[in-house]
């Protein structure tokens, strides 16, 4: 008995209230630090946001104003747009070259004037109209709108069109003198984004730009797994810009951690030094109550005049303990029995040898057993739909069961009767019945079938559930106890196919099992192919197959293993045909398939539901098959290769002909859905079936040369030789010599 009791919750009533105020604390100061840290890097992205806008602005104004002097009082740029003739050649030259003086700078792409009285536009390099100009679009969209003090949106434009690339450009518009014309100026977008990564610096921040409706224009960010989230969003309504900051790759809350290292580790010695003072004083102040325990422990036991009440307290209490003894043992001799019981069922359920018949006989003496084990069989009674009913309603079933218990030892024939029972697991009750000597032929149990089929009946009729039950033979020593189990459990195997709510005898089983006949595969490799083809006949298949199914006595695993052969080939089939099929199989048909397989208990509803599943998976393929998209004529051009790649004029042209397409289109359909080249495929099929040929037959290499698409051997072995890296002929010695030393 535990004397420390109020001590160790003294204790622990100081030790709460220390520890929750040492969390709170120290929550408060993490907090802190965490607010601190936030604060800091919002400033920090701000500043690089507002240094990034502010650099931009600051050069656009420079190019401005630039532009704003060289148009003031400008003799060239006046006498340009002043041309009374409009073609004077004098004047277009020197106002190419105040373009020229205007453009010194790297940031500006191109100038160009537009003289609207004869829609005629100069640039660096050349005059033209405006009709032949390729900005002609901008021009117009200008003409009778009012001069605006921002940048234009971000377009593309080359002003050599023939020679360079577009690039990406903002421009800002002047009136020209007398308004007699636009002045247009390009600014490089790429170049003046740029900026944006040179003012980075190597910190964490990320910018992202986007232009005044929201389109990206640029961005130094990572992927967005990594950001720990923009804090500053700025507009600039002199560029019409967004500018988004935020910070990458930064733990904060370990940054925050890092700085509450110090106040954190003050409070904790401040705690730990509370702990040794609360320990120290709360034992000082223990110390008389543990002597007086002490002096009750030593004492207790003797009696004297002088007791008075406390030693009648004292002898109560030893009543009390001695009767409360006697019950422990009394319980101690059913957790006793109760765990000899659990012993014996795991010794027969496990893999070794079982008990000995010493073993046995004590087992005999705790439970009430017969020494002699003769006559005893064991039957197994699993619950049907266990794990549907469940997570249905778990306490209804739990009752259930132990009523089930109940009836199973309350069950009793003249010629029978239930030694003992255990659950092994969650829906399977292990029973011992003991069956009288009898006429009978050994092993047949009619009295001990007679009582299950009772059980198994009033079972479902009374209870929430049904129960299949397996039986072995009757013993006819302690190690016929073990093997009868191992028949029950064995029994219990050919469910799916027996049925549910069913008495299953192993020895009537074992002469009527089946194996899985091979023609299964062969009708499952059918079905597979006139699914994906696409052809109704599929479910002809589907329904063989079942059908071959049901009508045979098959054990739980080898359905099992053969359903999961059919899983797996539908799964490597939806993994070659269209993105949408296979991420719907994967996402919908297979998980369903693996919960039908887990949760169907019989043959008929495995049929049932796989059919539904597979129906429905058809009906989607075959949509997407009529909406015609290019990935599934991909799949029909992969299929009609393989089934043609013997015919020597087969190419992408002979493929275009067959199908209608170009052979370049399908040659790269061919690389983005198979990551292998047309010919290299092609190559592939035509050498390992020569392999084969080589290998398993004696035709000559010319002959297998013309079987595989080649009309001449010399063609046929060059491609064989840059494959395999050896001639055919070698291949065939070599293959032959190594499988002959094998044999031998």
């Amino acid at each position: 008995m535990d004397t420390k009791k109020w001590y160790k919750r003294l204790l622990f009533s100081h030790f709460a209230i220390l520890f929750i105020a040492g969390a709170v604390i120290s929550g408060g100061v993490y907090a802190v630090t965490y607010a601190n840290a936030a604060a800091d890097m919002k400033k920090s992205n701000r500043a690089y946001a507002e240094r990034v806008q502010d650099g931009m602005t600051s050069s656009l104004k420079d190019i401005e104003l630039m532009l704003a002097n060289q148009l003031v009082n400008n003799e060239a740029i006046d006498g340009f747009f002043n041309d009374p003739s409009g073609s004077s050649k004098l004047a277009a030259y020197q106002a190419s070259g105040q373009i020229a003086k205007i453009r010194n700078n790297p940031l500006i792409h191109s100038v160009y004037f537009y003289r609207q009285r004869d829609r005629t536009v100069l640039t660096g390099g050349y005059r033209q109209a405006l009709d032949d100009f390729p900005d002609k679009p901008f021009l117009l969209e200008l003409e009778g709108k009012p001069r605006a003090d921002h940048w234009s949106a971000v377009r593309t434009y080359s002003e050599f069109p023939l020679i360079d690339p577009p690039e990406r450009i903002i421009s800002i518009v002047k009136n020209a003198p007398h308004n007699q014309g636009l002045v247009v100026l390009n600014v490089k977008a790429d170049a003046l984004l740029a900026a944006a990564a040179k003012q980075r610096s190597g910190t964490p921040n990320y910018m992202d730009i986007a232009d005044g409706d929201g389109q990206p224009l640029y961005s130094t960010g990572p992927p967005a797994s990594i950001r720990s989230g923009t804090l500053t969003r700025l507009r600039s309504d002199y560029i019409g810009w967004r500018f988004a900051s935020g910070t990458a790759g930064v733990n904060l809350a370990a940054q925050a951690a890092r700085r509450a290292l110090l106040p954190l580790a003050v409070i904790l010695s401040g705690l730990a030094a509370i702990v040794a003072f609360i320990l120290y004083m709360t034992r000082r102040n223990y110390r008389p109550i543990e002597r007086m325990v002490r002096r009750v422990s030593t004492y207790g036991g003797e009696r004297g005049e002088a007791a008075g009440d406390e030693f009648m307290l004292i002898e109560s209490a030893f009543d009390t303990m001695l009767s409360r003894m006697a019950l422990i043992d009394r319980q101690q001799a059913e957790k006793n029995a109760i765990a000899a019981r659990g012993r014996l069922f795991a010794e027969l359920q496990d893999g070794g040898q079982g008990p000995s018949a010493e073993e046995w006989a004590e087992y005999a003496r705790l439970l009430g057993l017969p020494e002699d084990p003769r006559g005893i069989a064991v039957a197994i009674a699993e619950i049907d739909k266990y794990v549907p009913r469940m997570r249905q309603n778990r306490q209804a079933l739990l009752d259930d069961k132990r009523r089930l218990e109940a009836e199973a030892l309350r069950a009793a024939h003249e010629a029978a009767c239930v030694l003992g029972l255990e659950w092994i697991s969650g829906d399977r009750l292990a029973i011992l019945i003991r069956e009288a000597p009898s006429p009978s032929p050994p092993g047949e149990l009619p009295p001990v079938r007679g009582m299950l089929d009772e059980l198994r009946m009033r079972a479902g009729r009374e209870l929430a559930f049904t129960v299949t039950i397996g039986l072995g033979s009757a013993a006819a020593d302690v190690a016929g106890v073990k093997a009868s189990f191992s028949e029950a459990l064995s029994a219990l195997q050919y469910k799916m196919t027996a049925g549910n709510d069913r008495l299953l005898l192993y020895r009537e089983i074992r002469d009527k099992e089946h194996r899985v006949d091979s023609n299964c595969f062969r009708w499952l490799e059918d079905m597979v192919h006139h699914f994906r083809i696409p052809s109704p006949a599929w479910e002809a298949d589907f329904a063989r197959i079942f059908d071959h199914l049901e009508k045979r006595v098959l054990r739980n695993e080898e359905l099992q293993l053969l359903l999961n052969y059919l899983t797996h080939r539908f799964a490597r089939e939806m993994e070659e045909i269209s993105p949408e099929i296979n991420e719907y199989w994967h996402g919908v048909t297979m998980p369903s398939l693996a919960e039908a397989l887990r949760e169907s208990w019989t043959m008929r509803e495995i049929r049932e539901r796989y059919g539904a599943l597979l129906r429905e998976l058809y009906g989607r393929y075959a949509a997407i098959l009529e909406a015609g998209s290019p990935f599934h004529l991909i799949f029909d051009v992969k299929t009609y290769i393989e089934a043609n790649f013997a015919n020597p004029d087969l190419s992408l042209n002979h493929i275009s002909d067959r199908f209608g397409i170009s052979g370049k289109y399908v040659s790269q359909l061919f690389k983005d859905r198979f990551d292998v080249k047309f010919v290299d495929f092609l190559i592939g099929l035509r050498v390992r079936q020569a392999q084969a040929l080589l290998l398993e037959t004696e035709t000559s290499i010319h002959e297998i040369a013309r079987q595989v698409g080649y009309e001449h051997a010399i063609s046929f072995g060059r491609i064989f030789k840059k494959t395999v890296g050896v001639s055919p002929g070698d291949y065939r010695r070599q293959m032959l010599r190594g499988r002959i030393g094998h044999e031998c």
